[in-house]
């Protein structure tokens, strides 16, 4: 039976206004991290809700409003749906909309499964616009008996929807596969499987080849079985394996195909009152499959939901009985089986509920879910894709960009990075629209002559313009870019003003917003230090040589880190690699021609590991502290100078340890504490160290913030309230990232 959905215009705009005006009254948005918002908050509604996201990343929603009995449709015109969003109830029929499914077909508009309860039918809507509010058809394609509940639904390549549901008369699952997309004609509905009682709860994906996936419940056996469809519409050639059986198992399964097509499906393991993830061996789950337990004391594992991120691995939203919250699971590895993170991102009351997850091009979660407490529909936005309380997004999604980043907030606090675009060889510039670099974003490619923009340092005058020293490996010289406006944008003076100045530049500018670069120069030069002698390095430039090799000796130099005292004389961390030693060199003039400038060798035996394995800043009494990578011990390390030259009282704490520890790390003090906070990579993660005292020898505090990527090339500044803010090189994706931290332990 096919009708036209019924809505009025009136009470559209007088929903969107209550909607609007208790948004503000039911919503926690932190400014960093996840945001949390009650969409619908008008009775107790939000139950059986399902998710999607819109190609912008903005979400739609099927749910059930129990106070008015009717299926409703959000949609939000905000990633977070924290501004206007449109909620309207599409189908006028009384007690219709539990057990909702919901998709989006190829022009983003939502298909929506659900239960009629006054006729025990299954309804199928079809939306015809983004919102559901104008063009939509009803049709009824089963009413046989008492079906349609525990739908699942999604949409074969000609927009035609695949449903999957119970029938409640016959006790077992049933495939819809509608004739056309709105399932008024040509209907196939298929018992897939009629070997026992089964089908309440099922899970439906489509394959590469359009068939049908469907994960679900054997109530008989207590078990979760895979349903392989043989064609599209599961009449011939299916496979049914029963892949777990061990105790009661199966309900609540959620599925999602990977990027081989081998099923994931979590489900709730009711015996252990634990939540379960199965990874299949192959696309029936035949064999190879893979199981893991994930519990945290108490029954958790109702309502799952699951997702995979880029690298596969899988993202989980669930329900904690015992404890009443929503809980996100992220996997330490593709079969969970070890560095889980699990965290409770809502626990005001009795929340978590009927949750349904999508991620967002970062991979952050993106969940609906209802809140018993307060009757409300949620959504929860993660600002990390562990849901912890920190913001990490993808800055530039191109491949093979971000390399040598360098980090400044402007006045707005929003994050300034250049960096390198491998891809092109050029230069790079992103200048974020807020201090999460979520909206808003304005990427530049300032200079695209040659291959270019390796090892960046950058500054901001007082205009907020970019100043960016850079190696250009084409020209095989050090370059100075300043440029005229804040994005970088058009053409901006590029000068090279020492031809002897190569690789790992480090830059300040002086009070008269003159840089200061030191740099590797030319192996019988040693360390350069270039103070220019105007805002572009144009003209009046004094060079010098402060660590000259002895002739015929060369120097190695690497790791080059460069600040200004209170003075404004240099001071500069660096190694010789020539001669396996790290040095401190503080000058004593502005252009470090003096002969007092003091060169300290420091923590003998210390090897480098690349051009950015020194990281240097200054405590409050002007003396330096460094931190660094030692290659020889396998260590972080921090040292904390007991005097301005590092002649006395230095302190060296060793970090962190073990093979590949401590890559390029970048260093900072929380000025309200006078504690170093350092970023740096390890071989499978992004970290950041928030010491425990001055000399980070006691109480250190360490964050994986971004367990999903090797976090190399990090460069670190600090926010209005100290917490660290960094960007990145994810090896993962090969891509830009940036994390900006709620806490200054980023915990």
């Amino acid at each position: 039976m096919k009708m036209s959905a019924h809505y009025s215009l009136l009470r559209f705009f007088t929903i969107l206004l209550t909607s609007f005006a208790l948004l503000f009254l039911s919503s926690t948005v932190s400014a960093i991290g996840n945001s949390i918002v009650a969409v619908d908050s008008d009775g107790n509604t939000g139950q059986y809700t399902s998710l999607v996201l819109d190609a912008k990343g903005f979400p739609t929603m099927s749910y059930f409003d129990a106070t008015e009995g009717k299926l409703k449709i959000a949609h939000c015109f905000e990633k977070n749906c924290a501004l206007f969003n449109s909620i309207l109830t599409p189908d006028s029929t009384v007690n219709v909309g539990k057990y909702s499914s919901i998709a989006l077909d190829s022009n983003g508009n939502p298909v929506v499964s659900y239960f009629d309860e006054p006729n025990s039918a299954l309804k199928v809507l079809h939306c015809g616009n983004s919102t559901c509010s104008t063009g939509n058809t009803i049709a009824t394609p089963d009413s046989a008996g008492t079906v349609g509940q525990y739908t699942s639904v999604t949409v074969d390549s000609n927009n035609f929807p695949v449903v999957t549901y119970y029938d409640a008369s016959g006790g077992i699952l049933k495939v819809l596969h509608c004739g056309n997309a709105s399932c008024t004609m040509n209907n196939s509905i298929i018992k897939p499987d009629i070997s026992s009682s089964n089908g309440v709860q099922s899970s439906v994906k489509m394959n590469a080849q359009g068939r049908p996936v469907i994960a679900y419940f054997d109530f008989t056996h207590s078990a979760l079985k895979i349903l392989t469809c043989g064609n599209a519409n599961c009449s011939a050639g299916n496979t049914i394996v029963n892949v777990d059986s061990v105790g009661d198992v199966g309900p609540y399964p959620s599925l999602v195909l990977d990027n081989t097509g081998k099923p994931a499906v979590s489900y709730l393991d009711l015996t252990n009152g634990k939540l379960k993830v199965m990874r299949c061996g192959n696309a029936t789950c035949s064999m190879g499959n893979t199981f893991a337990s994930i519990g945290t004391g108490g029954i958790v594992g109702y309502f799952s939901s699951i997702a995979l991120d880029a690298n596969n691995i899988p993202l989980v939203s669930y329900y904690d009985r015992t404890n009443g919250k929503l809980n996100m699971l992220h996997c330490g590895n593709a079969s969970c089986s070890s560095g889980n993170s699990i965290v409770s991102p809502d626990n005001s009351g009795n929340v978590g509920l009927y949750t349904s997850l999508k991620l967002d091009p970062n991979d952050n979660p993106v969940v609906s879910y209802y809140d018993a407490t307060k009757a409300d529909l949620k959504v929860l936005h993660c600002g990390s894709e562990t849901c912890g309380p920190n913001s990490i997004v993808t800055g530039d999604s191109a491949s093979q960009v971000g390399r040598y980043s360098a980090i400044k907030l402007d006045v707005s606090g929003k994050p300034v990075i250049s960096y390198y675009d491998e891809a092109n060889g050029d230069l790079k510039l992103l200048h974020c629209g807020d201090a999460m670099c979520s909206n808003g974003n304005t990427i530049t490619s300032p200079l695209t002559t040659g291959n270019t923009g390796w090892d960046t340092s950058l500054q901001l005058d007082v205009n907020g313009n970019p100043v960016i020293s850079f190696y250009d490996l084409t020209a095989d010289v050090m370059k100075l870019m300043h440029c005229n406006n804040a994005n970088c944008s058009g053409v901006n003076p590029v000068n090279a003003p020492d031809i002897l100045s190569k690789r790992a530049t480090s830059m300040a500018l002086d009070a008269a917003g003159n840089p200061v670069i030191a740099s590797e120069g030319q192996a019988d030069q040693g360390l350069r230090v270039v103070h220019c002698g105007d805002a572009t390095c144009s003209a009046n430039n004094s060079i010098t040589s402060p660590d000259f090799p002895v002739f015929p000796g060369q120097a190695d130099i690497r790791g080059t880190s460069l600040v200004l005292d209170i003075s404004g004389n240099p001071v500069v961390s660096f190694y010789r690699a020539d001669k396996v030693q790290l040095k401190v060199l503080h000058c004593a003039d502005a252009n470090c021609s003096s002969a007092a400038n003091t060169l300290t060798v420091l923590d003998p035996g210390s090897q480098e590991s690349d051009h950015r394995s020194t990281s240097l800043t200054l405590d409050a009494n002007g003396n330096p502290v460094l931190a660094y990578q030692d290659l020889a011990n396998q260590a972080l390390k921090v040292l904390h100078c007991g005097n301005a030259s590092c002649t006395v009282g230095n302190t060296i704490a060793t970090l962190a340890t073990g093979p590949n520890i401590g890559w390029e790390p970048s260093i900072k003090i929380d000025s309200a504490t006078g504690r170093p906070i350092v970023s740096f990579g390890t071989a499978t993660t992004m970290s950041v160290i928030y010491c425990g005292n001055a000399a980070c020898t006691s109480g250190n505090i360490t964050t994986a913030v971004d367990p999903s990527t090797s976090g190399q090339d990090s460069a670190l500044t600090l926010d209005a309230n100290g917490n660290p803010v960094a960007s990145y090189y994810g090896t993962t994706l090969k891509n830009l990232k940036v994390v900006h931290c709620a806490t200054k332990s980023c915990q």
